[in-house]
């Protein structure tokens, strides 16, 4: 009597792979979560508070500032040289508070970010995974994505330098969007290797960062489309506001208002965004870890049957 062979894991619908978009629906839950918070919290340092901080330096060292009374309408050169020159801004570019609430908003974006996704796949955030988790990063994702976003930046200025009104704008906005998705990639390397860290390289190091750089290549054009599309639209909602305030003008504290409440509701926004990506990638990974694990569990049974 011949013993049955095993079954593939293709024939589980729980262990059978996934695309990266199976798992958007899924990852909307947890935004408003007390990690979720916290990462939009501290999206509001990262942008408004440089924001506001530059604006009462602005105040401090020019003594004065127009463009509350003067949005909506254009600033001359002249304008800006004397801000310059006989404001004195070339001496002090920055201050402390501007600085200090950028800082400040980044560690708790990427902290709470950390803690928000280790929590939804299932593991322990700790400070060491998150750390070797971006040195892995470096070994693995800096050339590749550096060498792609070189090339595409390369062909876009080609583009751009040929005299077309069409190819010039898609230059012009291209070439940021690209190198901001580039970075939007590396996050998702560092993503799946602080996870990856830690689970626990059970397998091997060597494993373990084929295993990330494989969650990432293996669904390019998705990963580049969450990439680009997620950059392009935390870019585009604050620039919408900044062209409303623009054309609305600023001559009553109530417009002022007005534009930092938008500005303050799309800043919650963008970081209530960062987090569905975070907590998206996240089952991604719990999922694909699974599915690997079976596989090699179903590598090993088959070594034993034909051992024996």
């Amino acid at each position: 009597m011949t013993e049955d062979r095993p079954t593939t894991i293709h024939t589980e619908d729980s262990l059978a792979p996934r695309d990266p978009w199976r798992f958007l629906r899924p990852a909307l839950r947890g935004g408003f979560s007390s990690w979720g918070w916290g990462l939009m919290i501290g999206w509001l340092l990262v942008l408004l508070g440089p924001v506001l901080g530059w604006a009462g330096h602005l105040r401090r060292a020019a003594g004065w500032s127009a463009l509350p009374s003067h949005w909506g309408e254009r600033i001359s050169a002249r304008d800006v040289w004397e801000l310059w020159e006989n404001g004195g801004l070339q001496h002090r570019l920055a201050n402390s508070p501007t600085v200090h609430l950028f800082g400040l908003g980044l560690l708790i974006v990427l902290w709470c970010g950390w803690r928000m996704q280790a929590e939804r796949a299932g593991l322990k955030a700790r400070l060491g995974s998150w750390l070797l988790g971006a040195l892995d990063t470096v070994l693995i994702g800096f050339l590749p994505i550096g060498l792609l976003a070189w090339l595409g930046d390369i062909v876009l200025t080609w583009l751009g330098g040929l005299g077309i009104d069409g190819l010039g704008w898609t230059a012009f906005f291209g070439r940021p969007l690209l190198w901001m998705a580039a970075v939007a990639a590396l996050n998702l390397q560092w993503w799946f290797c602080r996870l990856g860290r830690a689970a626990g390289p059970t397998r091997g190091y060597r494993a373990h960062l084929s295993d990330c750089f494989v969650r990432l290549w293996t669904h390019p054009v998705q990963w580049s489309l969450l990439s680009l599309g997620g950059a392009a639209l935390r870019s585009l909602l604050p620039f919408l506001v900044l062209v409303l305030a623009w054309r609305m003008g600023g001559g009553t504290p109530f417009r002022v208002g007005l534009f930092l409440a938008l500005q303050l509701a799309v800043t919650l926004l963008n970081g209530w965004l960062m987090g569905w990506l975070l907590r998206a990638t996240a089952l991604f990974w719990a999922h694909d870890a699974a599915v690997r694990t079976a596989r090699a569990a179903l590598k090993d049974l088959s070594r034993e049957a034909i051992a024996s």
